[in-house]
């Protein structure tokens, strides 16, 4: 007894072990037909294979929904990566689109003469604002790294906006069309040998005269750059919305509405 005691694990087991026996024997017997104390055990051991069936079901279970749900997270995190692509990349198209239109209008600026001509355009984003009227001048951010030289012209997708005053590695200056000390030699869009000069004038307009006291210039004549100085030819300057003759120069003054909005700018392009 004192070594049951002492060993009830052990003693447990070789008790369970004998019971098992005698149950198997007494099935051997019978011959395999039930009586009632063999229903009995088979009964006790049906329901416990039935319930450690269950437990191993329910846990069977639970662990494959823990590997399904890892498996769904994954899957939400690579959508969610895929989607944070796709976003990206339609911003990209978006300004991708933006660019372009900006061209095709820069086009249309510079399709008054010699459409065959290539240009090469820098296009650069304005930086800062110089002076208080910082429509006369401003800084665009790109220099000469982009071959940007001084006396390049500016334009955007309306038509000339101004030259290069000075340059630098990631930075230039722009003078606009409508400064004061920005000159330019024009002519007329229907009638190219009538030429003149025009500069900017207060109010941020533009303002000049005719070579010829004798011109034909009336109001809303179209005036492009002439190729005369330092501005290629063709580009879209603005259009003749008043004219008068000075008596004492002797010349047909004119007054002319920019074509471009000097106080929306954002974007232009250094033709090099």
């Amino acid at each position: 007894m004192r070594w049951i005691r002492e060993h009830k694990l052990i003693s447990v087991l070789l008790m369970a072990l004998v019971v098992l026996s005698v149950i198997f024997g007494v099935s051997v017997i019978s011959g395999g037909e039930g009586n009632g104390f063999t229903g009995v055990i088979n009964k006790g051991v049906s329901a416990v294979s039935g319930g450690l069936s269950s437990a191993a079901k329910a846990i069977r279970d639970n662990v494959t929904g823990i590997f399904s749900y890892k498996s769904l997270q994954e899957e939400i995190d690579r959508l969610e990566e895929e989607n944070q692509q796709l976003k990206k990349e339609l911003a990209e198209v978006s300004l991708d689109r933006q660019d372009l239109e900006q061209l095709e209008n820069l086009s249309k600026a510079l399709d008054f003469e010699y459409t065959d001509k290539e240009f090469k355009l820098a296009a650069a984003d304005i930086t800062s604002l110089d002076g208080s009227n910082w429509t006369n001048v401003f800084t665009i951010d790109r220099g000469t790294e982009s071959g940007i030289e001084k006396g390049d012209a500016v334009v955007n997708g309306m038509g000339l906006v101004g030259r290069i005053q000075e340059t630098g590695k990631g930075w230039s200056k722009v003078v606009s069309l409508i400064d004061e000390n920005c000159d330019v030699s024009f002519k007329l869009v229907r009638d190219r040998k009538q030429l003149g000069i025009v500069s900017g004038s207060e109010g941020g307009g533009i303002s000049g005269y005719m070579m010829d006291a004798e011109s034909t210039v009336s109001e809303g004549d179209i005036i492009i750059t002439s190729g005369l100085g330092i501005y290629p030819e063709g580009l879209y300057i603005g259009n003749v919305k008043n004219v008068t003759y000075n008596s004492n120069t002797l010349m047909k003054e004119i007054t002319v509405e920019p074509a471009v909005n000097f106080k929306g700018l954002e974007k232009v392009a250094v033709i090099i």
